[in-house]
Formats: structure tokens, sequence, C-alpha cells
């Protein structure tokens, strides 16, 4: 990638991640420097931490940030799912990637900002997030994969291991829509989608835009094991959306709760609870996209 730059006339610097949270970390620092533009080479989780610093670096001032300030996040896909630069359609090609950089062709994104009001002192009380988040079945999944996954299938895989263990809580998810009731009831999860992709290719928001504004909220009823394992697969094939199973609402802010708690996760990471409130803050960075 760097020797793609330099023959694309592109100027940047390096900086190397050494352990997890380093890329928050280094993108603060960076952007107290006045750096704008990143490149993430890693997954949804490397791009998740770079997010996290710069949008935690500019502090209050994020609130009153306009796409024109805001900074600019491209990732370059070497993680395990891949889901954000999917859903941007952005090449894996360094060449290619570098003379989408070099046009520099920004365009508004939203960011999801998740708060935690029951957290505890030593976890985050809220975090940020560019693809989708989810409560339930997939942030059990996720809590309990390795930090270093070697292929593309290891959520799935991660699941079909999961499912004759997981027992779905009890969920209330408001959506604020005025006119529509919470759902309620035992769920298998919820998904909250500011993109369309998540756990490497599934497809739980064909509808999802990324600058619209709105999460596209997806729940799942809870089904037991058997009836489960047609409706997993069925989301990496984009068919689930129209099952009697599944509901569908677009909302700029959603609280999710359960009993007993939930896990959390956002862009394949594991960030905390139930109660979780969810909120779209529109246009609060610039992203790159492929053809």
């Amino acid at each position: 990638m760097q020797a793609a730059l330099r023959d694309a006339g592109v100027r940047f610097d390096v900086a190397v991640t050494a352990g997890p949270g380093d890329g928050a970390r280094l993108a603060a620092a960076a952007w107290a420097e006045g750096r704008r533009r990143f490149l993430v080479a890693g997954g949804d989780g490397s791009a998740h931490d770079v997010v996290n610093g710069v949008m935690q670096a500019q502090g209050e001032s994020v609130s009153q940030q306009h796409s024109q300030g805001a900074p600019t996040v491209v990732p370059l896909p070497l993680g395990t799912g891949n889901d954000w630069a999917r859903s941007l359609q952005l090449p894996r090609s360094p060449m290619r990637l570098a003379q989408v950089i070099r046009q520099g062709r920004a365009v508004p994104h939203d960011v999801g900002r998740i708060d935690f009001p029951l957290a505890e002192p030593a976890t985050r009380a809220s975090c940020w997030f560019i693809n989708v988040a989810g409560a339930g079945f997939d942030a059990h999944v996720i809590e309990r994969m390795p930090a270093q996954t070697p292929s593309g299938p290891a959520y799935l895989l991660g699941a079909l291991r999961a499912l004759g263990r997981y027992r779905a809580p009890r969920f209330t998810i408001d959506a604020g829509t005025r006119g529509d009731a919470p759902i309620t009831g035992r769920m298998l999860l919820a998904f909250v989608a500011n993109g369309r992709y998540c756990g490497g290719r599934m497809l739980v928001a064909p509808q999802a835009r990324q600058d619209d504004g709105v999460f596209d909220v997806v729940t799942i009823d809870d089904v037991g094991r058997l009836r489960a394992l047609p409706k997993l697969l069925k989301l990496y094939t984009g068919r689930l959306q129209g099952d009697p199973l599944v509901r569908h609402r677009v909302t700029a802010s959603v609280l999710v709760d359960s009993l007993p708690r939930a896990g959390v996760e956002a862009d394949g990471q594991f960030v905390g609870q139930t109660p979780a409130r969810f909120t779209v803050c529109t246009g609060m960075l610039q992203v790159l996209r492929g053809s």
C-alpha cells in the first residue's frame, strides 16, 4: 500500500499499532497534530478504533461538526470480515485504492453513538460505531471469538458453536417513533444498522444507507435452535427481511434494553451491555467510495 501511495503521488506518514486500543490512541494524537485523513490497514475493528480515537479527540466540538471539517477515514480491507469496506465498495487492490485516495472525492458519512447508562466505572460509558451494532446473539458470539480470527466464515462458525448454549433474553426496543409501540419479547438478536453488512458478508439491512440520518433496526424473534440456523443462513443471502419473525424499523434514535442484560457489539467489537441508547450523528465523518 505504501508503494502504491508513493506511485500515486500521495504524501503520508505511517504509525503501527502494537496492541488493542492503539488505533484510537494513535488517531487521537494524529488529530491533535492537525491530521484529518486516515487510511486504516486492517479490518472493521481497526477502523472502529480509529473512528473512536478521532471522535473522542474532538470532544464537545464533535456535536457542532459539519462534514466539511470532519475527518476522512478510508479502510484498506485486511481484516476478517471487512464489512464496512464492502458497504463502501472500495477496491482491495492497493494500486486501485491509491487512485481512489488521490482523487479524494469525499462524501459525508453518519456515525452512530452508543451510550451505556448502567456502565461500570471500569468500562466505557459511550462509544462510536460506523457500520452495524447489535445486541443479543451476535454480541454473545463475538465476545467468545478469539481476538485474531483467520478466515471470513469465522463468525458463522462461531455462531454454529454458540447456538446450543444461547438463551434469548426478553428485549424492549423503543425506537421513539410516534405512534409505534416498543418492540417487546424474547429475541435472538437486534441489529442497529448504519451500513448494510456485518459478520463477514451477512446482508442484515439491504436498504440501509450511511448518509441518510437514520438507523435500520432489524430484530429476529427467538425461534429455538433448529429454526434459528436457517434464519442465520438467510442473513448471508439478504433474504431475511419479509420473514414473519423479522421486524424492521427506521429511526434516528433507539433504546435497547433486555432482561437479563445482554451483550452489545459494534463493528464486530464487544463494547458493553444493555441498556444501550443508539443515536445517529449525521455527517460526522467523510469517506471515499469505490465504483
